[in-house]
């Protein structure tokens, strides 16, 4: 089994702390990176190329938004924004973001949410086009 590399980014370092503690404890993830930043998380994604991307919306550099433009299509992992402001929800999914978590959130939430990333992961790599994304 291949394992799932995850990259999180929030520039609340008790967030990013509690999101990964709350990720299941398991062999087949593994996470790459943790940024403080919308600059740091575009080096880290294109330098870690993670599979699963949890993205706060609002971090200093860029937000969430702007690290999704900013990379090339087939740069592009999954993307789930952490977050506690739900107004940025529309534009979330207009980047194709595979899920919107609003904070606080609990273990089953974040779970419901890796598996949906997983789905699309798993998908892409199966060469199911329509889980491409696209710029």
């Amino acid at each position: 089994m291949t394992k799932l590399r995850i990259l999180v980014a929030d520039d609340e370092p008790l967030a990013r702390a509690r999101l990964i503690s709350l990720l299941p404890k398991d062999v087949s993830l593994e996470i790459v990176g943790e940024y403080a930043s919308g600059t740091e998380a575009i080096a880290g994604i294109r330098r870690d190329k993670p599979d699963i991307v949890f993205l706060d919306m609002q971090m200093p550099g860029c937000d969430g938004l702007q690290v999704v433009a900013g990379l090339e299509a087939h740069e592009r992992p999954a993307v789930v924004f952490v977050t506690a402001y739900d107004k940025f929800a529309v534009d979330a999914f207009g980047v194709r973001a595979v899920d919107y978590v609003l904070k606080p959130f609990d273990r089953e939430r974040l779970e419901t949410a890796l598996e949906r990333a997983a789905e699309f992961v798993n998908a892409r790599k199966a060469g199911d086009l329509g889980a491409r994304i696209e710029g």
